[in-house]
């Protein structure tokens, strides 16, 4: 039978993570003034007011702005688009329905806030254009975009300014291939030719800039 309690007050202790004050002592108080008495460190528990800079300077904690909303907002969305580049597999939260949800809440909270936030925290500031509705054929113009950028030149002018990458513009380049094999039937006849001459041209600026011979300095 006193095994049987034992066993008992085991299983509640693990199990319970509530502090138990009627089992557990009462740790031994010992004042800032006793300490530094003894030549100890006082303990500093990190409360909401003292943030110490690297000179050792306590900082105020900063003020709360309507911005660091669409921050969290934004990390909440990223928490779920976690994916290692160098594998591409998704991480466990991976989710591209609540990081669309996320999103979602970040475009009503810029509306409703509107007049209240910064210029700079709206998506639609300036002479941008007309929203557009996406698409599958988006994916390999994106594509074909880091691929001429990897190439090191101004897609607005061909002039090369900067030192090529190859393997960078042949990994986006197979990208744009691979895409293209794989969609079947998912894509409009008009997006598979568009994407099937913008393939041809894009390697056609690869072999060009391959055979131009010595790089930007």
């Amino acid at each position: 039978m006193a095994e049987d309690r034992k066993s008992q007050e085991e299983e509640i202790i693990v199990n319970d993570r509530r502090p138990r004050f009627d089992m557990d002592a009462p740790e031994e108080v010992v004042s800032t003034t006793e300490k530094a008495t003894a030549g100890e460190e006082p303990e500093s528990h990190g409360g909401m007011h003292d943030h110490a800079g690297e000179d050792g300077q306590t900082k105020a904690p900063r003020a709360p702005k309507l911005e660091h909303i669409l921050s969290f907002l934004a990390g909440m969305a990223l928490s779920h688009l976690g994916i290692d580049p160098e594998t591409g597999v998704p991480d466990a939260g991976f989710s591209v329905r609540e990081a669309r949800f996320m999103l979602s809440l970040m475009e009503m909270f810029q509306e409703a806030f509107r007049d209240k936030l910064p210029i700079s925290a709206l998506s639609d500031r300036g002479d941008l254009p007309a929203e557009e509705e996406p698409r599958l054929g988006h994916i390999p113009a994106l594509l074909g975009a880091l691929a001429i950028n990897a190439l090191g030149v101004d897609p607005r002018t061909g002039q090369q300014v900067r030192n090529p990458e190859p393997q960078a513009a042949q990994f986006y380049i197979d990208l744009m291939d691979l895409f293209l094999k794989e969609s079947g039937d998912s894509l409009p006849v008009e997006d598979r030719d568009y994407i099937k001459d913008m393939l041809y041209q894009t390697r056609m600026f690869f072999v060009r800039q391959r055979d131009k011979g010595p790089k930007l300095s």
